[in-house]
């Protein structure tokens, strides 16, 4: 395993990256990474269809998670609509999660 696809190195790459880009509808931010086909997966999950600046931040935070991998590594970010009653889907490590009102039980 190279240390690209380390949980420390992804974790700390999207908190970097979204210092200052999370939008109140993002719900969930979540990634993964595989070694084999040097290939990251970023999932955001927002609270309806995200509107155009939720979209953009959370774009911007892909394009500077991908910059911290060198070549051939490459990026499959997720933009997904999952509205506030349903479950989320994330990928092997959340990196970040909104509060909602469920959660505090």
């Amino acid at each position: 395993m190279s240390n690209f696809s380390a949980k420390q190195f992804l974790v700390l790459a999207v908190h970097q990256a979204l210092l200052g880009e999370i939008h109140p509808q993002l719900r969930q931010a979540s990634i993964e990474a595989d070694d084999t086909i040097h290939l990251v997966r970023l999932r955001f999950e927002y609270d309806g269809a995200p509107n155009h600046i939720a979209w953009e931040k959370c774009s911007c935070a892909a394009a500077e998670v991908i910059s911290s991998f060198p070549a051939p590594w490459i990026m499959d970010d997720e933009h997904l609509s999952v509205c506030s009653s349903s479950q989320l889907s994330p990928l092997k490590y959340i990196v970040y999660r909104r509060w909602e009102p469920s959660d505090a039980a």
